[in-house]
């Protein structure tokens, strides 16, 4: 029996103070993010959606927040969102109160989270794996990829992979490196590619090269 199912943990990346959009109140708001995970056996396997939000700490309300304005805000220390609808009252009190009108923008400074949890280090974790697994089978595939023959129009495809040859001025070939390393004839004259397979055929046999 295979037990699957989701999860969705959150990770606490920074802090704010804003005014919230919903309550009108003042104070702290959090920076998170939601990895919403496939598990098996209670183990989360593969990502399938990330998630950004701004929470306030008053009322829960959240705000969505783009993935790339996140990243930005960490590196920058700062978090500049799209005018407040209620700033403009809130600023006239605090102005009627104390004779001073604030600046929206200095609700835009953020304080990252140095202690985010250990779902952080496995999401980062993943990621470099999954990095590591897709170079390695990328790269796997071009080394196993065959050579492809270059054949002159209207001659026949000859079997086998591309060696390194010589070939002397009537177009004859003076020589080919096998895949040991050795070399058949002499290395001297144009080099090219030719395709055979080994040994080097003889008699009857013909071999296309490109050039």
């Amino acid at each position: 029996m295979i037990i699957y199912g989701w999860i969705r943990p959150t990770i606490l990346l920074a802090f704010k103070n804003d005014l919230c959009a919903t309550c009108n109140v003042v104070g702290q708001h959090a920076i998170v993010r939601r990895v919403s995970w496939v598990s098996l056996f209670w183990i989360p396997v593969l990502p399938i959606w990330i998630n950004h939000r701004l929470v306030c700490g008053n009322c829960g309300a959240e705000t969505k927040l783009g993935f790339r304005q996140v990243r930005t805000a960490l590196k920058s220390g700062k978090l500049p969102l799209a005018p407040r609808p209620s700033y403009p009252a809130y600023a006239q009190a605090l102005y009627d109160a104390n004779e001073r009108r604030p600046a929206e923008v200095e609700f835009d400074p953020i304080q990252r989270n140095p202690q985010r949890n250990h779902w952080n280090t496995y999401a980062w974790l993943w990621t470099v794996g999954a990095g590591v697994v897709v170079v390695i089978l990328v790269l796997s595939t071009i080394l196993r990829t065959p050579s492809v023959p270059v054949v002159a129009p209207g001659a026949s495809a000859t079997p086998g992979v591309g060696h390194e040859c010589w070939l002397a001025a009537d177009g004859s070939i003076n020589g080919c490196r096998l895949h040991d390393g050795s070399v058949v004839g002499f290395p001297e004259g144009s080099p090219t590619v030719c395709y055979f397979s080994e040994p080097l055929p003889s008699g009857d046999y013909s071999v296309h090269c490109r050039d």
